[in-house]
């Protein structure tokens, strides 16, 4: 009996960046323009305006291309899978020359600093994959799942 635990790309920051940015917009159009006779209008020529709107454009390009990457890291018995919307990449456990554990510096979460990436040394790759945990959904049990891995 196959057990996979599949862990999705976390996409929260750049929805609220994307809201953070679109909120600023709306209270700078509020507060630059101008309201006379019953009508409201607002300075088309100003640059921060500009640069608001680029700020929201590229937020927006960044969240459709993650979105569209659709990133998950699945653990199965005997491998784990990358996978992305165009394709998937497998390591099988034997394969894992070693895993390493990187910590944030300075800062302590529950009395242990927190980990922040996993570097793993593979059999056919010059170059440690590197992980940053923090992107997935479930920090925990993706270390956890790692941590399983050393132990194999």
């Amino acid at each position: 009996m196959e057990t996979k635990k599949v862990f999705k790309y976390k996409l929260d920051f750049y929805y609220r960046a994307l809201i953070i940015y679109f909120v600023f917009l709306v209270v700078y159009v509020i507060i630059r323009g101008n309201f006379s006779e019953k009508k409201f209008s607002f300075v088309v020529e100003d640059p921060i305006l500009y640069i608001i709107i680029l700020f929201i454009l590229y937020s927006l390009a960044v969240l459709i291309v993650k979105y569209l990457r659709n990133r998950q890291i699945i653990f199965e018995d005997d491998r784990i899978v990358l996978k992305n919307r165009f394709g998937q990449r497998f390591i099988l456990f034997s394969d894992v020359i070693s895993i390493r554990f990187s910590r944030e510096r300075g800062k302590f979460v529950e009395g242990t600093k927190k980990i922040r990436i996993v570097k793993m040394k593979l059999k056919n790759r010059k170059r440690n994959l590197r992980i940053k945990i923090g992107e997935f959904y479930d920090e925990r049990q993706l270390i956890r799942e790692f941590k399983n891995i050393v132990r194999h």
